[in-house]
């Protein structure tokens, strides 16, 4: 069978469609891999469409992975191929679980969660003319005809087919057979090309599952739809440094690690150590962990990593507002997470990253300002990431909304806002503040001067004061760079941001090609395990 897998994602990551990718060449298909990388909010050029038609020209299926804002993306391409090709599309990703039967509108077959099982039951039986409709963790449009059916057991539970987590093959990679969306055109990814649009960074995923349900996040429906199932699943330590070790030998030019998962520090003491005296050994590359919570850190696990080579840990803080914590079921308190916080910090060569939540219909202005009293608290430096509140579907604050009216459109609502289009307010202004501030390793907004910012009463003050931070802010900046970089590298640094390349005369480009370099790689690239 000849398979086109689409990734409609703004990057060149896409965890989810390379692993698919693998599982259908281990089953013995051909598969090309396209990446699209476009923000969601614009739609495909039509010399892209049309690259795309060519490609998936004698293809038994095409795959599309998709989450709730990349609806637009995914319909735009489905439609075309459909225009040109009586061939099944099918679609999988967070959207096609929560909302099949919607997607089965467009597309003709759907995947309902962890779909490694289903994926491969369906090559078998389609390679073999088999009936594929009955197949769990499936969906299917029959000729109008809509079959969702059942759920199957997750990856490494005790009744499913894959035992373990350590059975899925690893991640495709073998980017001779992919593509990639380059000035609008489809074209043949080379070493050139890959370099050009991934940043660098290898991620993947050591657990699936997270151990809580917060009501806006999409895990709160994954949790629901498995009531009886142990979430939370782990590969052995060495199988995450085997997958690292055949990464590094394919692609020599890495230069970070990420584990993007939800549940990385729940692993025990005893695995971390394992695993970070192997990953010093043998990996020696930045670490960056997303898969950390107020109540799963812990101070060893923490150094033994740092030892190891951990330079990012990314934890969502969301709000400290009381009422807001409610709201969402986060379970850790302030002085958790300020705890944890601290912990970080005291890592001098970790650098601490955190999340917060904006714009939610429910927040009153206390809790905005007392989110914004507890960052300025914290230690600096840190880094601070704003989303805007989107109410994915199927999640519970989804179904508040759609039944106190807050929701009227989903298509406009919900699946083209943007989850960093942070609404222009005065208090989120502040918050846009701390974080260029604290970013810059600056604890001049303290809590004091926060208290100063959200006084009610002295708005006519206040508000004038806080934009003269924000214009100062710049010269902020290039001191802190100045003293962590030098003079020169800070000049480089200047020079080259996109931002301010406007303000130089055309011949100071010299700069950017004296400051750059230039480097070379022979690629050896093994035989797949395919």
């Amino acid at each position: 069978m000849k398979i086109t897998l689409i990734s409609v994602y703004p990057d060149v990551w896409s965890f989810g469609l390379r692993t698919v990718s693998s599982i259908f060449k281990k089953e013995g298909n051909n598969v090309d891999l396209i990446f699209l990388p476009k923000d969601f909010c614009e739609p495909y050029h039509e010399k892209t469409i049309q690259d795309l038609i060519k490609l998936a020209d004698k293809s038994d299926l095409v795959g599309i992975s998709l989450m709730s804002n990349f609806w637009d993306n995914a319909i735009q391409l489905t439609e075309a191929i459909k225009k040109n090709y009586k061939i099944p599309v099918m679609w999988g990703g967070t959207h096609a679980t929560v909302r099949p039967k919607e997607c089965l509108q467009h597309a003709d077959i759907v995947c309902v969660g962890e779909s490694e099982e289903a994926l491969m039951e369906f090559s078998r039986k389609f390679n073999n003319n088999e009936n594929i409709y009955d197949i769990k963790g499936m969906g299917f449009n029959k000729n109008g005809e809509i079959i969702v059916n059942g759920l199957r057991e997750l990856p490494g539970s005790k009744k499913a087919e894959i035992k373990t987590l350590d059975d899925i093959p690893f991640q495709d990679f073998d980017y001779e057979k992919h593509y990639i969306l380059d000035e609008n055109r489809i074209k043949k990814m080379n070493i050139d090309l890959f370099r050009k649009h991934w940043d660098h960074v290898y991620m993947t995923q050591p657990t699936r599952g997270c151990p809580f349900a917060c009501t806006f996040c999409v895990n709160n429906t994954l949790l629901a739809m498995h009531p009886h199932q142990k979430p939370i699943r782990k590969r052995s330590v060495d199988n995450i440094i085997l997958e690292l070790k055949q990464i590094k030998e394919k692609i020599p030019f890495i230069k970070k690690i990420l584990f993007d998962d939800d549940a990385f520090f729940l692993m025990t003491i005893d695995e971390i150590e394992d695993f970070s005296k192997k990953y010093k050994e043998q990996i020696a590359l930045p670490l960056r962990i997303t898969g950390a919570t107020p109540s799963t850190l812990h101070k060893t696990k923490l150094s033994l990593l740092a030892d190891a080579g951990l330079k990012e840990m990314r934890m969502g803080i969301q709000t400290a507002g009381s009422e807001t914590k409610k709201l969402y079921k986060r379970p850790h308190t302030n002085d958790q997470v300020e705890k944890a916080v601290r912990m970080v910090y005291d890592q001098k060569n970790v650098e601490g990253k955190y999340d917060i939540i904006l714009d939610s219909p429910w927040d009153t202005e206390d809790d905005s300002i007392e989110t914004l009293m507890f960052l300025s608290k914290l230690p600096a430096p840190y880094m601070l990431t704003l989303f805007s509140l989107v109410l994915f579907p199927g999640t519970d604050l989804y179904n508040k909304a759609k039944k106190e009216g807050i929701i009227k459109d989903d298509i406009n609502d919900i699946y083209r806002k943007h989850y960093h289009g942070v609404r222009k307010t005065y208090l989120n202004s502040l918050f846009m503040l701390i974080k260029d501030y604290v970013a810059v390793n600056s604890n001049l907004i303290s809590p004091m001067l926060m208290s100063f910012l959200t006084n009610k009463k002295l708005k006519f003050i206040n508000r004038p004061f806080a934009l003269f931070l924000r214009l100062i802010f710049p010269l902020v900046k290039i001191n802190h760079l100045r003293n962590k970089l030098g003079f020169l590298k800070t000049l480089k640094r200047l020079i080259a941001n996109p931002r301010l390349s406007k303000i130089f005369p055309e011949n100071l480009n010299i700069f950017k090609s004296i400051f750059s370099e230039k480097k070379t790689y022979d690629i050896v690239t093994p035989a797949t395990e395919d």
